[in-house]
């Protein structure tokens, strides 16, 4: 049994053949690597994520419609001047979402 396995180890295109490999697929794998940059400790870090963009300018019509709906929901919700930013704002979000057809 041994003697069938080494015959059959011996051929050219034998996958558990000792000898070394000289498969195109080994090259390309060897070169594909080769590129990786290697992880050693003078590695550079990365540079930082870029900043974001600053949001688009908002238009008059916006400016004048979300001053309308501030003094529009300041007259009309009892508790606006106790409220928080944040109750205030999603009140305000609430609001021109619904005169703009979102949902």
């Amino acid at each position: 049994m041994s003697e069938l396995i080494r015959r059959v180890n011996s051929q050219p295109n034998s996958p558990f053949a000792n000898g070394p490999s000289y498969s195109p697929l080994m090259k390309s794998s060897r070169t594909m690597l080769s590129r990786i940059a290697p992880l050693h400790p003078n590695r550079r870090t990365p540079p930082p994520p870029l900043p974001r963009p600053p949001p688009p300018k908002k238009s008059k019509k916006q400016i004048e419609m979300e001053e309308r709906i501030e003094e529009e929901l300041s007259e009309t919700v009892e508790g606006w001047s106790c409220m928080t930013d944040e109750e205030r704002r999603n009140l305000r979000r609430a609001r021109i979402d619904a005169e703009l057809g979102y949902e």
